[in-house]
């Protein structure tokens, strides 16, 4: 059985959430664990789809395409109760053959046929489990979303996106949001700059943190990757150059 690690971010657009989600499923299914799930929860475009949005186009053109994939697949046969490791399957696409797929988001053309799929997240999340070693989703930033509270709750594990940004930091620290109460969850500073002078141990001394606390340092060429959506193209490449160095 798998676990569902939720990717959730303490302000929208401040703390990297969805790009610590894509170098983490990347890097777990190069280096780690042989089965990732990748997905998110929003409404419209997400970097998590974006980023491998190239080798989406190679699939749609042998007929893979969003029509027959997606959480609004999963939707349907979880309120038919049909939804099941092997299901869950047929309805993602393949990103590293074997090693990670994606769960394409929404593709419903109303944001308001999209407001109950919070009720299927624990049936959604359970399937995962069965099918995936590891399911990371994206949660998105900020409070105040069922979807995402959802996916938080079923999550076996929550990963919380922070920056160097005290604002942030203080209002996290000082208001611990009510939804990681009881919930094991891990810090992660993003795109973290080694420069500034809130370095992680400045960090840890300030707000002395009760759980373990990361950094992801900011790399412009991954997130270059990111924007040009060539993330496969760049962990490739790396995993190649690993492979080529001396022991």
């Amino acid at each position: 059985m798998g676990n569902v690690i939720a990717f959730w971010g303490a302000r929208p657009g401040q703390t990297g959430n969805s790009s610590n989600l894509v170098a983490s499923a990347a890097m777990l299914a190069l280096d780690y664990v042989s089965k990732v799930l990748a997905g998110h929860t929003q409404y419209g475009d997400s970097l998590v789809e974006g980023a491998f949005r190239r080798q989406q186009r190679a699939l749609d053109g042998m007929s893979i395409g969003y029509s027959s994939s997606g959480i609004d697949s999963l939707e349907r046969l979880a309120r038919s109760g049909q939804l099941n490791a092997g299901t869950m399957k047929d309805y993602t696409l393949p990103i590293f053959s074997g090693s990670l797929d994606l769960l394409p988001g929404t593709n419903k053309p109303d944001s308001d046929l999209f407001v109950r799929m919070h009720e299927v997240a624990a049936p959604i999340c359970q399937a995962a489990r069965s099918a995936y070693d590891l399911t990371l989703l994206d949660a998105g930033s900020g409070n105040g979303h069922a979807l995402n509270d959802a996916v938080i709750a079923h999550a076996d594990l929550v990963v919380v996106s922070l920056s160097q940004n005290m604002s942030l930091l203080r209002e996290f620290f000082e208001n611990r949001p009510e939804h990681l109460q009881d919930k094991p969850y891990v810090l992660v500073v993003g795109q973290y700059d080694a420069g500034s002078r809130l370095t992680l141990n400045n960090i840890r001394r300030l707000f002395k943190p009760d759980v373990p606390m990361f950094v992801l340092p900011h790399c412009s060429t991954y997130m270059d990757a990111c924007n040009e959506q060539k993330v496969v193209e760049f962990f490739l490449k790396r995993k190649h150059i690993q492979r080529d160095q001396p022991d």
